[in-house]
């Protein structure tokens, strides 16, 4: 399991905005090209800052990788920890508003999730990195629409897995549609598109999905 690395001594204050310079070097960099094909040079001279402070703040090019992932998915993890103890009818929008709200600041970056999961696991290093995601997003986590069936707040016609599907399917489509697809339908993925467009799939999966009286429960 890779460590995450946060705080460290012996700097000055001054340059301790150079490990976000980084994480967003990496985040764009990871996306664009695979794994192997980013180097530590690359990133450090992305980010505009000296190769030497990558082993500094995270350690290897490895931890900067898992910290990456880590810091950008959690908020979103967070909410869906959050949902899954509460059962409570609002959590898959409150997941999804939250969702588009971070991946507002990063919106090529579920489009790494994407190349992460489906990553050939022939490999040392694709298995590792696989790992990490799995990690974070924990499958137990994401199957909110079972526990809300047993607490009564679906529609009796719902299939729990179905809704599943359904629901990450609005999470992370519009950040992977291609863009001659957006650009056809005349969509800009701006934050302000995005809290609209939350506000629209939330009322879909409460009016599809849950019984009118389930925010009630």
């Amino acid at each position: 399991m890779w460590s995450v690395m946060t705080n460290k001594v012996g700097r000055p204050s001054q340059v301790t905005n150079n490990r976000d310079k980084l994480l967003d070097a990496a985040r764009t960099l990871f996306v664009e090209k695979d794994y192997a094909q980013v180097s530590i040079r690359e990133i450090a001279t992305h980010a505009g800052t000296d190769a030497g402070l990558i082993r500094y703040y995270f350690g290897s090019k490895e931890a900067l990788f898992a910290t990456m992932i880590h810091e950008t998915a959690s908020p979103v993890m967070a909410e869906l920890s959050k949902s899954n103890s509460h059962n409570q009818a609002d959590g898959p929008a409150n997941i999804l508003q939250t969702y588009y709200r971070v991946m507002s600041a990063h919106p090529h970056f579920p489009r790494l999730i994407y190349k992460l999961a489906s990553l050939d696991q022939s490999t040392q290093i694709n298995r590792e990195l696989t790992k990490i995601l799995t990690e974070i997003m924990q499958g137990s986590k994401m199957m909110m629409f079972d526990r809300l069936q047993e607490n009564g707040q679906l529609h009796d016609n719902v299939d729990p897995q179905c809704a599943n599907l359904s629901f990450f399917s609005l999470m992370v489509f519009p950040f992977l549609a291609p863009d001659r697809v957006l650009n056809n339908l005349g969509i800009k993925i701006t934050p302000e598109f995005l809290e609209q467009l939350a506000e629209q799939n939330s009322q879909l999966l409460s009016q599809g999905l849950f019984k009118k009286d389930a925010n009630n429960e």
